[in-house]
């Protein structure tokens, strides 16, 4: 094997790693983008839910029942956060293509320097989304 093949076999396995590592970032985003969904539609069954038995208990004891606004709140809130997993998912694999783009320059011109941005801040926002559904189902519970 000459020097000029071991390069291109360099190349071509660290190409191959980035490709790797960019479909893993396509595999998140895509649980990303369903788990989003179901949270929405969560907050639709339980609107729905809620519905259901108002009525079946206001028919019971002939009292209007008020406590639907705070209800309607939290049926927002969880369409709104399944939203904004959405939303960060959509931006997170624009950030994976941009990274993919720029390492795979780098590789071709041999010039690759780990860049830990986009992890670290991947980790604070997921930090952040828990947290807020930690407060968010505490509320709720209470």
């Amino acid at each position: 094997m000459s020097k000029d093949e071991k390069i291109k076999s360099n190349y071509l396995q660290q190409s191959l790693a980035n490709e790797r590592t960019f479909l893993a970032w396509v595999r998140t985003c895509i649980a990303l983008i369903g788990l989003g969904f179901i949270i929405a539609k969560f907050g639709l069954f339980i609107e729905e839910l809620n519905l259901v038995l108002s009525q079946s208990v206001s028919e019971i004891t002939k009292i209007p029942i008020t406590s639907m606004q705070s209800k309607l709140l939290a049926v927002d809130t969880s369409s709104l956060v399944g939203i904004g997993i959405v939303i960060i998912s959509i931006v997170l694999i624009l950030f994976a293509l941009r990274n993919y783009y720029n390492i795979s320059k780098e590789i071709r011109y041999d010039k690759y320097t780990p860049k830990h941005t986009i992890m670290y801040t991947t980790v604070i926002v997921f930090i952040a989304i828990s947290l807020a559904i930690i407060f968010y189902l505490y509320n709720i519970s209470i």
